[in-house]
């Protein structure tokens, strides 16, 4: 599936993916921008293409990322989003919404005016159209390892909240978990969205993990070098091996599979360096059947930075804007990793949301962790809720207690379940 605003489905800057270094990268809890400009992609302004935000050229995404001091070093496209792998982290575009995502030092907040800037020059001619008219925003970040090496207003949790206040409506803001403790996280939500609207049935889940076990940890550390020997000409063909060995470790981690159904095994065919710019790891083995194969089938993007490092982009392909996304930085002394998904977890789906979550923590193995579900909920008795609240037997069978179970009823009808587990 063609990308409406390029010619291909796919786009790798190699030259950038070879020469990055990650050498002084140090702080891996992302900030999380996730605006919804409309309802739903059903609810574009008549006077736009179904093709919505998706429809801004890749040169004007560039000049957003600009501003917050991240490069795109690759994009995979579906007929549903367009997937952007950065330097720090991700972003994600919908006809409707746009989720982005970065580590490190990154002003992510920094880039609204010139987004909006944007929106309203291609979509509304440079007429009325402002950061209080949005749908729903949710911003959201674990507190962060080395504060004090933040910069811009991302210093301070109460800078973030009045920046965001003065752009969109409604706005709350939250503080969940333990305060005192390094490891605690912060939500802003707000918009035009004040009541429930029951035709949507929007979630998302989130893994974020601490002081990972080492020998897991090494599996995200590479030996290849920055600059020429990373970048690999075969005629007229261009790879990297940031990219390739990303995919290589996406498989031999088994982050590849992890919305396979148990029992199931997976095969993946790794690309040649030379189909590099077409990054695609098949989740289905040959023996699964037609109707099975129709289930969930993920388009994959990863990259290994150096000397350490790992992002990843998975996007469905034929069931609707799913996703999910995993960040690892391995340092020993400030080791972290995330995993974060949209997925439709249910009674249909092939996987609970217990058993990506079992499958996660066994990649990883980390010492502490927390996990959050933000989901529209309408009658209270939310099945992923109560399995993830009924987790703690079994997390106790891998040696983690819970410390903390926080539950928020917040605007619009979500809710938000906040889990804190240490391992004995």
């Amino acid at each position: 599936m063609v990308a409406p605003a390029y010619v291909a489905d796919s786009y790798v800057d190699h030259t950038l993916s070879a020469n990055l270094d990650s050498t002084f990268a140090f702080e891996g809890p992302e900030k999380l921008l996730e605006i919804w400009f409309w309802k739903s992609e059903s609810h574009l302004p008549k006077h736009l293409s179904n093709e919505g935000l998706r429809s801004i050229p890749l040169e004007q995404w560039v000049k957003v990322l600009d501003l917050v001091n991240c490069k795109i070093l690759s994009m995979k496209s579906s007929k549903y989003m367009d997937a952007y792998l950065l330097s720090e982290s991700s972003l994600f575009v919908f006809p409707h919404k746009m989720i982005l995502k970065t580590c490190g030092t990154t002003t992510t907040l920094a880039c609204m005016d010139k987004l909006f800037e944007i929106v309203r020059t291609f979509y509304f001619k440079g007429g009325d159209f402002g950061s209080a008219e949005i749908y729903k925003i949710f911003y959201s970040r674990r507190s962060f390892m080395f504060p004090d090496k933040q910069t811009y207003i991302h210093k301070d949790w109460k800078n973030e909240v009045n920046l965001l206040n003065q752009h969109f409506s409604n706005g709350k803001s939250y503080v969940v978990g333990d305060y005192n403790s390094d490891d605690h996280w912060y939500l802003f939500i707000g918009g035009e969205q004040v009541h429930k609207d029951e035709s949507s049935n929007d979630q998302t889940f989130e893994i974020l993990m601490t002081e990972l076990d080492e020998s897991k940890a090494a599996k995200f550390v590479t030996s290849r070098k920055p600059g020429v020997e990373s970048l690999i000409q075969s005629g007229v063909e261009e790879s990297d091996l940031g990219h390739d060995l990303g995919l290589e470790t996406m498989v031999e981690t088994n982050l590849h599979s992890l919305f396979s159904e148990p029992g199931k095994s997976t095969t993946s065919h790794l690309p040649s360096p030379s189909l590099s710019d077409n990054l695609e790891l098949d989740d289905d083995c040959e023996e699964i059947s037609p109707k099975e194969k129709e289930s969930f089938n993920f388009i994959h993007d990863a990259f290994s930075f150096t000397p350490c490092g790992y992002s990843s982009n998975s996007i469905c392909s034929n069931k609707g804007g799913y996703y999910y996304t995993l960040h690892i930085t391995p340092e020993s002394g400030w080791s972290y990793a995330s995993f974060e998904t949209n997925y439709p977890f249910g009674k249909d789906s092939p996987v609970s949301i217990t058993d990506v979550l079992l499958k996660v923590l066994g990649i990883f193995e980390p010492r502490k962790f927390s996990m959050t579900l933000i989901n529209e909920d309408f009658d209270g008795n939310n099945p992923n809720f109560l399995r993830l609240q009924s987790s703690c037997n079994i997390l106790k069978d891998y040696s983690y207690e819970k410390q903390e179970r926080v539950v928020y009823d917040l605007k619009g009808e979500y809710k938000l379940l906040y889990l804190n587990f240490k391992k004995n």
